[in-house]
Order: structure tokens, then C-alpha cells, then sequence
């Protein structure tokens, strides 16, 4: 009896099927292992890709933010245009730059500039490449024969890859070996054409001194403006190299505008912010003077010039018909 009662027990409970739970545990397990590999894939992938695209995409916001204007404030009459940027090694990238030089309202190439930075935000500029064309009444012609990379001082500077002329100012408080006056060259110049020169001053002058220096018909396009006293120039006359300059002079509140820009320049995370602060507050302490200007106008106007006693060196720059 006793069995019967069993059997019929037996009868209603499931029956344990071990097989078919061995299968199942193994399923999930492998779909457990699945889905952890999965996960682990997409983070690496994030990792590796995603997160250094985006920190590299940031540090080419923040350069297209600042070098621009850093150009504009560094180069003479130059303004820099954004281009293409390229990957160059993991977490690396290169953004170019393409200068262009306004001689009066015409743009003309002067090159490129190319920025090599990182994801967490190192960079270096490259490109903007300088050489020099010597003649063979040149007594250094033995050391640099024709077209060399070696600039010695009063040498006729050009930029790559155009060979547009290099614009450079002599400061009054340093002493140089030679100071080129290009004035003569405007003789052999069409008349028509529209001429860039970069004239240097004997003494720094305020830009109503500067305004009245010239005639109407020159357009002032860039002043290279004194950001250290005249006793550090002195020296360290290297400091006379570090231009700085005011692309504001034709608007009534240019000053104010150019000293405001430095200081918004400054709030920019970079290796420039702490010298462009130091610029702006000097600026601000001890005004604007000028000791050069980047001047357009037709040959024989700026030739009238030759003879004041307040300028001294001139070097020619880009010469274009005005259309």
C-alpha cells in the first residue's frame, strides 16, 4: 500500500531533467560572457576613440579661438584663415592656417601656419618658414650664397612658400648693425600700383603723431607698438623681435578696442595668456606709442616720405595692382 502511495506521488511531481538545465546555464553563461566582452568592447572603443576625438575636437575649438587673433596681434597686417585639419598620430592632430596679408582692401597670400597639438592640449607651431636672397656685393656672400635659410642682420627677409617679403621694424632704443632703407626701389615701381612698407620711427610717437606723418592718401594698416620699456630693449634687444601690434588704427576707438582684445586674448587658456595679461596691463599703465607702421599707398606718395627725419628704416613689402 505503502507503494501504491509513492507511485502515485511520484506520478504528480515534475520530473528533474539534468541535461536540460546543464544546456541552459551553459547558454546563459555564454550569453553573460557575451554581453561583459561586449561592454567591455564598446568601453575600450570609447576610450580609444571616441573620449580622444572629442578632447582633440576641444583643443581645436580653443586654438581656432585664439591663434586667429594671436596672428593678427603678432604678425604685421597678416590675418589668418582656418583650414584642414588632419590626424597626425594617436592623440595628435595638425590644424593649418592659411595667412593672407591686406594690402588695402586686397588680399594677397603670405603663407601658411600649421599647429601641431595634442588631446590634453600641448602645441607648436610650424610652417612660416623665413629665408634670404643675397647679391654678390654682399660681403657674407661666401657664407650664404644665394637663397639661404641663415639670416644675418639687414638681410632682405621673405616667408614661404610665396616669397612675400617679411615685414620687420628697428626699435629707437636698440643699436643695430644695419638698418635697411627701401626707398629707393619705389622708383622703378608702376605708379598705379599699391605698395605695403613696413616704415620704422626715430622716436616712439602717439598715433595723432603718427596720423599727421602722413598724407591722406596712405592707409595705416598695423602699428608696431612698444609693450616694454625703452631700458629693456636696451637690454635685451631680442625683446624688439616679440612684435606686438594694433590692427585697430582706422576706427575712432581703435586703442581701447586693441587693449580689450589682448585682455580677452589673455582669459584663454595658453602659453601666450600670461604674457598677453603682462602686454594689456603695461599698455594700460603706460598708453600706446608706436615705433612703426605698416603703410599702403602708391609709390610716389610714400616716396615723399624720404626725407623725414622721423623715419628710418622701410622695408618694402608686398607690391600689387589695386584690382
Amino acid at each position: 500500500m505503502t507503494q501504491e502511495v509513492n507511485q502515485e506521488r511520484g506520478s504528480t511531481e515534475p520530473v528533474f531533467n539534468e541535461r536540460e538545465f546543464l544546456r541552459k546555464a551553459r547558454l546563459r553563461s555564454v550569453l553573460r560572457i557575451t554581453l561583459i566582452s561586449l561592454a567591455v568592447a564598446i568601453g575600450v572603443l570609447v576610450l580609444a576613440f571616441v573620449v580622444p576625438e572629442i578632447m582633440l575636437q576641444k583643443q581645436e575649438n580653443r586654438l581656432d579661438c585664439l591663434y586667429p587673433e594671436l596672428v593678427r596681434f603678432s604678425e604685421p597686417n597678416t590675418v589668418a584663415l582656418g583650414g584642414e585639419s588632419y590626424g597626425v598620430r594617436w592623440l595628435g592632430r595638425q590644424k593649418r592656417y592659411y595667412l593672407l596679408r591686406l594690402v588695402g582692401d586686397k588680399p594677397c597670400a603670405a603663407g601658411t601656419l600649421t599647429l601641431d597639438f595634442d588631446a590634453w592640449g600641448g602645441e607648436q607651431s610650424k610652417g612660416h618658414y623665413s629665408f634670404c636672397v643675397l647679391s654678390p656685393d654682399e660681403p657674407l656672400v661666401r657664407r650664404y650664397p644665394g637663397i639661404s635659410t641663415g639670416l644675418p642682420e639687414g638681410a632682405k627677409v621673405y616667408l614661404a612658400p610665396y616669397a612675400v617679403p617679411r615685414l620687420e621694424f628697428y626699435h629707437p632704443a636698440v643699436n643695430y648693425e644695419k638698418i635697411r632703407i627701401e626707398f629707393a626701389v619705389l622708383e622703378t615701381i608702376p605708379r598705379d600700383n599699391l605698395v605695403e612698407m613696413a616704415l620704422s620711427f626715430s622716436r616712439p610717437l602717439t598715433l595723432d603723431e603718427m596720423r599727421a606723418l602722413f598724407p591722406e592718401a596712405v592707409r595705416l594698416m598695423w602699428g608696431a607698438v612698444c609693450a616694454y620699456e625703452d631700458h629693456e630693449y636696451q637690454e635685451k634687444p631680442y625683446l624688439a623681435k616679440r612684435l606686438v601690434g594694433n590692427p585697430y588704427l582706422e576706427g575712432p576707438e581703435g586703442e581701447e578696442e586693441f587693449i580689450t582684445a589682448l585682455e580677452a586674448l589673455s582669459r584663454i587658456p595658453s602659453y601666450h595668456s600670461d604674457n598677453l595679461q603682462r602686454t594689456a596691463f603695461f599698455l594700460r599703465e603706460h598708453g600706446v606709442r608706436y615705433y612703426g607702421v605698416v603703410a599702403v599707398g602708391d609709390p610716389a606718395t610714400l616716396q615723399e616720405l624720404s626725407g623725414n627725419e622721423l623715419i628710418t628704416g622701410t622695408i618694402l613689402g608686398i607690391v600689387t595692382p589695386p584690382y
